[in-house]
């Protein structure tokens, strides 16, 4: 799909990027590295924590924007077994099957790459097209 390939070109191993964090100015924003990139799969370092962010998590994001181009969603992660509604992570989990937490860093590299911009909506930090 053309946002894999727009990602891809966009960081490199090393590159640390930012967590969306709170707010416009990313308040409380964490940290997490890149560690390597391949043809199916980003793995990134949060803290002591290794995170395989697979294609799909991208992919199925690019299908919700491709079929709703006024589509807003929530960049926050929970940690618990329920994703927040309307959020990436909640799309991601249901795509994967998986419960991690991985939205937040798929909303990063998304906004890195120039294909998402961030925005405020009641209180709270979502991407939409940019």
């Amino acid at each position: 799909m053309h946002w894999w390939k727009k990602i891809i070109e966009s960081i490199k191993a090393g590159d640390v990027l930012d967590t969306p964090g709170k707010g416009m100015n990313g308040g409380n924003s964490g940290k997490f590295k890149i560690n390597s990139i391949d043809s199916s799969k980003i793995v990134i370092s949060s803290g002591n924590t290794s995170v395989h962010l697979e294609k799909e998590c991208f992919d199925v994001l690019e299908v919700a924007f491709a079929k709703n181009p006024n589509l807003w969603l929530r960049c926050a992660s929970s940690h618990s077994n329920e994703a927040f509604a309307n959020s990436a992570d909640m799309l991601i989990r249901e795509r994967t099957g998986s419960q991690l937490a991985r939205g937040n860093y798929v909303c990063s590299m998304l906004e890195k790459a120039g294909l998402v911009k961030y925005s405020m909506r009641d209180n709270k930090k979502w991407i939409k097209l940019s």
